[in-house]
């Protein structure tokens, strides 16, 4: 039965562990590594719950780090007498050799400098040219390879010690191996968030709604750890193919907290020292402080002028702020954006109201939906509107004309402020996570990543 195997299987892992047989791994539906085994058993990894999980089943049914670092030995990735990244080409591990200084990445110098005081610890990296410039092609060669956004960079450590290779690992390398512990690891991952809110409020050009995510292993594609630092208001196609594996920071960081609050009351307490947690609330407080102040400045005018409207003979009244949520480029959002002043004088009707001559209920789809994204908090998915059969051909064609047609019909981040948390609803609520559209969720990761191997784009 499952059940006997897995006893069979943990058996072998604790007498490889215990050097009494040579290495071989067994899992669940025939997985032969680590790696196999945490896809087949965690299909989806993009919440605290799963990362949770996988740090559970890494430390207590697969073997623990030892069992990893193994793996990685194996693969070529990781040198065993070192303990630190591979830097050759065989395999290929484009972060590692960046940090290594055997890649340069033209261009990028001058963005090293928007980490201000983080430079010394990290740095900046990009996609390749063509993926950032396909970051929103729909075409089955650029979905799962382009960009995730508009604008996408990557974060790494300079450190080429394997316990930075991913989230995985995060504290869990014994410090007479070299790792530090679970609260240090805590304060170097509030370090990295710090660092990447850093760079884009000072890079120009990003908006302030930042999405920062991992690739936990098992769902990653490069064994080295980069932050994905994405703008979440113009999201391609490749986000939402990758959605079931993008971990927001802030559950990476919610599930570290909770471990080093467990060891604060065991005997691992010596390892969690007063600096370090005084340096992870430092960190935590920039990171705070970069988006409570210079970085959330608005890009549009004022969020409380409201703007009258008659749009095709009906009268509509919107704050422009939510008619500026349209991407940016667009035909909406060029019609509401500085020129606004001089061309809403030119037709007015006889109250005094700006005249647009639209279609009034496909407008008001197109609206009522950017009205959505302006309430729901911007830790939360809205779905895309449901359109009626018998105006739908007019609804489509006018958001194509405006150019938000793709903005309406994918699911967007809410843009509204993050104050607090949303209760579950007993039906389905328009900011589920859940997706309307029927898309199965890939259980390997035979799929490229957006920066691997052979298709490597960074």
């Amino acid at each position: 039965t499952l059940k006997a195997y897995q006893v069979r299987a943990a058996v072998r892992r604790k007498s490889v562990l215990a050097g009494k047989v040579p290495f071989f791994f067994a899992g669940t539906d025939g997985a032969t590594s680590v790696k196999a085994e945490l896809v087949g058993r965690v299909p989806v990894m993009k919440d605290a719950s799963s990362y949770r999980e996988a740090r559970r089943l890494l430390t207590e049914e697969l073997g623990g780090v030892k069992i990893l670092k193994e793996e990685l030995v194996r693969m070529g990735f990781v040198e065993e007498d070192t303990g630190e990244l591979t830097t050759g080409t065989n395999p290929f591990n484009i972060f590692a050799r960046i940090i290594a200084g055997k890649v340069v990445q033209p261009g990028m110098e001058h963005e090293q400098t928007h980490l201000g005081e983080y430079q010394e610890s990290f740095m900046i990296c990009c996609n390749r040219p063509e993926c950032d410039e396909h970051w929103d092609s729909e075409e089955a060669e650029w979905v799962g390879k382009a960009s995730m956004s508009r604008r996408h960079r990557f974060l790494i450590k300079k450190d080429l010690h394997w316990q930075w290779f991913n989230a995985i690992a995060f504290g869990l390398v014994p410090t007479s191996d070299g790792g530090v512990s679970i609260e240090e690891a805590l304060v170097e991952v509030e370090r990295m968030k710090a660092a990447a809110l850093m760079y884009a409020s000072r890079v120009g050009g990003w908006s302030d709604k930042i999405g920062l995510f991992f690739h936990v292993f098992g769902h990653n594609t490069v064994n080295s750890m980069h932050m994905h630092i994405l703008d979440m208001t113009a999201l391609g196609p490749t986000f939402w193919k990758y959605e079931y594996k993008n971990c927001p920071v802030d559950h990476i960081l919610k599930v570290l907290r909770e471990e080093v609050n467990t060891a604060k009351g065991s005997s691992q307490l010596a390892q969690a020292t007063e600096a370090a947690a005084l340096a992870a609330q430092a960190a935590s407080n920039a990171a705070k402080a970069i988006i409570s102040s210079g970085f959330h400045q608005p890009t549009a005018s004022t969020p409380a002028e409201i703007l009258a409207l008659n749009i095709g003979g009906e009268n509509m009244s919107i704050p422009r702020a939510t008619l500026l949520l349209a991407p940016e480029g667009s035909l909406l959002h060029s019609m509401f954006g500085p020129s606004w002043a001089d061309a809403a004088k030119q037709e007015l009707d006889n109250q005094g109201r700006v005249f647009l001559n639209f279609p009034p209920k496909a407008f008001k789809v197109i609206a009522d939906h950017m009205r959505m994204l302006h309430l729901a908090p911007s830790s939360e998915i809205v779905d895309p509107p449901m359109i009626p059969r018998e105006s739908r051909k007019e609804i489509l064609d006018l958001a194509w004309l405006l150019g938000v047609e793709g903005f309406l019909l994918q699911p967007q981040w809410g843009r509204g402020p993050h104050l607090r948390s949303l209760s579950r609803r007993p039906t389905k609520a328009w900011w589920s996570c859940v997706r309307r559209r029927p898309a199965p969720l890939p259980r390997s990761n035979m799929d490229a990543d957006i920066c691997t191997g052979d298709n490597a784009q960074v």
